[in-house]
């Protein structure tokens, strides 16, 4: 299944050779799932009740890994 038809990239980071994509997609009508991919391979996922949630870990995972070196790329 490619997660790329059904899904929104909210960012990628880069950091060396190696990125950070966060996707949003829609569940149900109000349900949202949050994905990570490291180097295009999914290593995180979860689901909230709703998507005002799932961008809000989505923004506080972003901080984290800012702090860690990486810097926006699309």
């Amino acid at each position: 299944m490619d997660h790329q038809h059904s899904a929104q990239r909210v960012w990628r980071l880069r950091k060396q050779n190696h990125s950070v994509d966060a996707e949003v997609r829609a569940v149900t009508r109000s349900d949202a799932l949050v994905q990570f991919f490291y180097d295009g391979e999914l290593t995180y996922e979860r689901r909230w009740p709703t998507r005002v949630e799932a961008l809000g870990e989505i923004a506080e995972r972003r901080a984290e890994l800012e702090r860690s070196g990486w810097t926006a790329h699309w």
